[in-house]
């Protein structure tokens, strides 16, 4: 492995495509090189934020695990959508399992026996699962599923690293998607992010090739946007909101 974190062409070339991706469906590409890389067959880009349902269905960004499983997963109940166990494991990046791992488990509790046999019959018996901690205290989480011999620790350490490329990839997507959704701009973020670094007025306005008049209506602009009176409130909206770290 060298000293960018990738054994080889290839998975450079998965590492650059992650960098590279500007949506879900480019993100959707990358996994699928991903998922050859590792010999995995299916996967689950859990959604970070909190969600109205507690449904495995509804918990999904992206994946391509059959229909089937998750009318199955969903029907048997009482089982969490997302992995809870990893969520509590905050000092843990990758946690690799087995089916079998459930079976102490499957003992005491009848549900967890029928998800053992749901993830065998559609080919999940091995898995491994990558989180990305968030500053607001969120958590991202990527899953990968098949019928494979357990990752050695060399490829466990490459796939973690690839994978925290790619959670915090489809970070900065959802952060985009999020501008979109609030009406605030790229152009202002970037503003905004300048700012922060301590940058005046003048200097943000010569390095955006903008006037000084321009840079304080987006300015001006963005503070509306976030509820702030001052630009030293909208910073701090803006690192709680998640837009600029």
């Amino acid at each position: 492995m060298d000293a960018d974190g990738v054994s080889d062409g290839g998975s450079r070339d998965l590492l650059v495509r992650i960098q590279m991706a500007q949506s879900l469906s480019e993100i959707g590409a990358a996994i699928d090189f991903l998922l050859q890389r590792f010999q995995f067959r299916y996967f689950k880009l859990f959604s970070s934020r909190p969600a109205s349902t507690d449904t495995l269905r509804g918990q999904l960004i992206l994946s391509n695990v059959p229909e089937a499983f998750i009318d199955g997963f969903d029907s048997i109940g009482g089982l969490p959508a997302a992995p809870v166990r990893i969520l509590a494991a905050s000092d843990r990046v990758a946690w690799q399992w087995h089916v079998s791992d459930l079976q102490e488990k499957a003992s005491l509790y009848p549900h967890v026996g029928r998800l053992m046999v749901l993830l065998e019959e559609h080919g999940m018996s091995q898995g491994v699962y990558a989180v990305l901690p968030t500053l607001d205290g969120r958590r991202q989480i990527f899953g990968v599923y098949g019928e494979r011999p357990p990752l050695s620790q060399p490829d466990l350490d490459e796939f973690s690293f690839l994978s925290i490329h790619l959670l915090d990839r489809m970070e900065v997507i959802d952060k985009r998607s999020s501008w979109q959704r609030t009406g605030i701009s790229s152009l202002e973020i970037e503003c905004l992010e300048m700012a922060a670094a301590g940058l005046d007025t003048a200097t943000i306005a010569r390095r955006l090739s903008l006037s000084t008049r321009t840079v304080n209506y987006l300015v001006a602009s963005l503070c509306r946007k976030l509820g702030a009176d001052r630009l030293e409130h909208a910073l701090g909206e803006a690192i709680r909101l998640g837009y600029i770290s």
